[in-house]
């Protein structure tokens, strides 16, 4: 008797623990550095997710790499579930193809949990300058030469570049910068003829009037900027490149911490506040299945991968 009232504990000890779970602070591991539109609404999404929980859920950044040092810090990790990845599109879907040999693999390393957000990129030119909508942009790039600036090789800013200029049939001298400032600092000065930004960005400028915008690459307006078209609305018809930003896990996590976490996700990011929060920050929340953001990062290696090669991109 008292053997099977020990069998049958031993049973019931995984259900028990997982039911808890999270009984101890969760750690959020994210490449971006400290202060930027990522971070900030990880610390927001983090302070949520705590308070739903009843426990500590912290943020640790790991800059540097091009989202590395980040990625490796999480696969190498315990599947526990107390270890998660706030994860930019780049890391699985543009370094795995630019470096020669990384230390994991993040196709099997890495299990999706949900898509957050996403982030639409604009197109920004000077408030003088003669190029007044997207089309003018198209026109005048088959004309004559110009410059179209933004990060550096072989960011997500690059590659979308890239495959917009190849949709749209334009060519442009691609100038990569280190930073944002110094993107706006050249169209502002005259150096370049058009800017490919975060909206989080350059939206001051853009509302001062020092810049304007003639794209934005989201399927529909966004609502931070309402007055800006999408390149479908000017021509460029089922086309709406925008990196994302996704949870995952270490793989092996169990499958019911997985739905956990990924639920509680998708009700902070229904929440109204929280929507206003992160289109303020450029982004376009989500809250997808895991399976939405595993196919969403497959689509993405598909059109990075050919690319990447064609280029000849090489991250150091």
């Amino acid at each position: 008797m008292f053997k099977q009232i020990a069998f049958a504990l031993a049973l019931l000890a995984p259900l028990a623990a997982n039911a808890a779970y999270p009984d101890k602070p969760v750690k959020i591991i994210v490449s971006n550095p400290p202060g930027g539109p990522v971070d900030v609404m990880l610390r927001v999404l983090a302070s949520k997710l705590g308070a739903a929980w009843g426990q500590p859920v912290v943020v640790e950044n790991k800059p540097g790499a091009s989202g590395i040092i980040s990625t490796g810090a999480l696969v190498k990790s315990a599947p526990d579930g107390y270890t998660l990845g706030m994860v930019v599109a780049s890391s699985v879907t543009i370094v795995p193809f630019a470096v020669d040999s990384l230390p994991f693999d993040t196709q099997k390393d890495l299990k999706p949990i949900s898509l957050v957000a996403r982030t639409p990129f604009i197109f920004i030119v000077p408030k003088d300058s003669p190029l007044k909508t997207w089309e003018d942009f198209v026109r005048e790039s088959r004309a004559r030469n110009l410059s179209v600036g933004s990060f550096s090789i072989g960011t997500a800013f690059h590659l979308v570049w890239e495959q917009t200029a190849r949709r749209a049939g334009i060519k442009a001298l691609y100038v990569p910068s280190s930073s944002s400032g110094k993107t706006q600092n050249d169209l502002i000065g005259g150096q370049l003829d058009v800017g490919l930004d975060a909206p989080s960005s350059s939206k001051g400028l853009i509302d001062s009037g020092r810049l304007r915008a003639l794209a934005i690459t989201s399927p529909e307006r966004f609502g931070g900027l309402p007055d800006t078209p999408t390149l479908e609305e000017s021509g460029l018809k089922g086309y709406a490149p925008q990196p994302w930003i996704g949870l995952m896990a270490p793989a092996g996590i169990p499958d019911d911490r997985v739905a956990l976490i990924q639920k509680s996700v998708a009700d902070i990011l229904k929440d109204p506040a929280m929507r206003s929060q992160m289109e303020t920050l450029g982004m376009i929340p989500i809250g997808s299945t895991p399976e939405a953001l595993a196919a969403t990062i497959e689509a993405d290696r598909a059109d990075m991968g050919p690319l990447i090669k064609e280029l000849g991109i090489k991250l150091q």
